[in-house]
């Protein structure tokens, strides 16, 4: 009797690479040899940079040097020096590399420092090969963009993460009988805001702990398949004490960050189209609903963040466009000026109409005389206008509706993503401080990733008998 037969398709292909992954990953870097030709996807101006930078010839061709750094990210290999003596111990991977003797730390050092650009453009041209790959794999989950932060740990003597715990607790007990006292705050301005051997690794909340890392945006689709990637650094608007925790820094951070990001992306890829973009809380601020829904045509399902939802009373609006006091319409609010931060839209300030601005000492102080005040702050309340308020809470797909909640559960796909970039690609582990080399590391896992999803197309074109997934999720 003939047995069932059942053709595979790319998709089944794809999902399950977990296995060579995981449990054979000698399948995984003969998979790599057998269909993958890096002297075809790198990019001739990176060829060309890198032999037309020295005045002799290059001991090592870019394509091994470029080979060995995508089998350290295959074989989950934390730092160089590892590396280096896996290539020793194994003459089938020297031969792979095709090295005839192993470059030293100094040399991949170099590869990435001088590089950068070069290693950047390599990834954006393989995200212009892959696009249409997932387009065809899941054309529903392909039209889907995802974007979280995250920060990557940079090896320097603060990131002792019994330092910021202990200066916590020693504030909490001597606060504990002063009213209205921001522990948090006065916590984290005791503490460095950058690490004394790069400026670059700032004091940041990441994965609910502190350290001093190197913050990345990271861009993915529906499949968790990187896009793009994005080193855009707010925090020099955003001081990590004025946030009243850890966590409400990074939901400013990421509010700030999504358009900065996502216009570094269209720029690379101006003919990518997107149907829906997901984002955890942090993005929730009105200027990038506006920015998707207006600017892009992408239907934005972000939750509401409660942090941006104050329950003291929201002012009217006069005649005259002014806000009023919450508590009382006839009492206009003073016009304090207007800002427009990076990646931001004008705004105008506007102040409690009882409290005064005043100097003291050289220092902006504010005199407040409500004798009912409708928050907390010593300077009463304070509001901000812009154009289009609606952006947010007008949403095309309404929050909470059966389509809204099955959208935004695809979002923990990026979660996901950025586990692969951190532990099995060791990110997590490295023991880096330079900045360039904490990016192009960064890069490298993401092109080892395109790298992965052009071998499953390989293969469904071919044999259709293995499966390679275990570097997308």
């Amino acid at each position: 009797m003939q047995p069932n037969l059942k053709q595979l398709s790319l998709t089944d292909i794809y999902t399950d690479l977990d296995e060579y992954f995981h449990q054979d990953k000698p399948k995984l870097i003969r998979l790599f040899d057998q269909y993958i030709n890096l002297s075809e996807l790198i990019p001739q101006s990176f060829i060309n940079h890198y032999y037309s930078s020295t005045g002799h010839p290059r001991n090592y061709k870019l394509s091994s040097m470029i080979t060995a750094l995508i089998i350290k990210m295959i074989l989950s290999i934390a730092d160089i020096s590892l590396l280096i003596n896996v290539l020793n111990l194994s003459s089938e991977l020297k031969t792979l590399c095709d090295f005839s003797r192993v470059p030293n730390a100094s040399q991949f050092s170099r590869l990435k420092i001088d590089f950068e650009d070069d290693f950047l453009m390599f990834f954006n041209n393989l995200v212009a090969i892959t696009e249409p790959i997932c387009r065809r794999l899941r054309p529903d989950l392909a039209a889907i963009l995802v974007v979280d932060t995250t920060g990557i740990e940079g090896y320097v003597k603060e990131n002792n993460p019994k330092a910021f715990d202990s200066v916590m607790r020693n504030t909490r007990k001597f606060s504990k009988n002063i009213p209205n006292f921001n522990a948090h705050s006065y916590a984290c301005s005791q503490m460095p805001k950058e690490s004394l051997s790069n400026k670059d690794i700032k004091l940041s909340y990441i994965n609910g702990h502190y350290c001093y890392s190197r913050k990345v945006a990271l861009v993915t689709n529906g499949l968790g398949i990187i896009r793009h990637i994005d080193f855009y650094n707010s925090d020099n608007s955003i001081t990590l004490a004025d946030a009243k925790s850890g966590a409400e820094h990074k939901d400013n951070y990421d509010a700030k960050s999504l358009i900065p990001a996502l216009n570094n992306f269209f720029n690379y890829h101006p003919d990518f189209k997107y149907k829906y973009f997901l984002g955890d809380a942090g993005f929730d601020a009105i200027q990038n609903y506006k920015y998707l829904y207006k600017d892009h045509d992408i239907i934005p399902i972000i939750p509401l963040n409660p942090r941006a939802t104050k329950n003291i009373g929201k002012p009217k609006i006069s005649d005259n466009g002014i806000p009023t006091c919450p508590k009382d319409d006839s009492l206009h609010m003073k016009f304090d000026g207007s800002s427009k931060e990076k990646g931001r839209p004008l705004r105008l300030k506007w102040l409690c109409p009882k409290s005064k601005k005043t100097a003291v000492k050289g220092k902006t102080t504010y005199i407040l005389s409500c004798e009912n005040p409708c928050t907390t702050s010593p300077c009463g309340r304070m509001h901000h206008t812009t154009v289009n308020d609606n952006y947010r809470l007008n949403t095309i797909i309404p929050r909470g509706s059966d389509k809204w909640i099955h959208l935004y559960k695809i979002r923990t796909i990026i979660e996901r993503t950025n586990f692969m970039v951190k532990f099995p690609m060791c990110l997590g582990y490295t023991k880096l401080r330079n900045t360039v080399s904490l990016k192009v590391e960064v890069i490298l896992a993401a092109i080892t990733q395109q790298i992965v999803i052009l071998i499953a197309d390989k293969l469904d074109k071919k044999t259709h008998l293995l499966s390679v997934k275990s570097l997308i999720a």
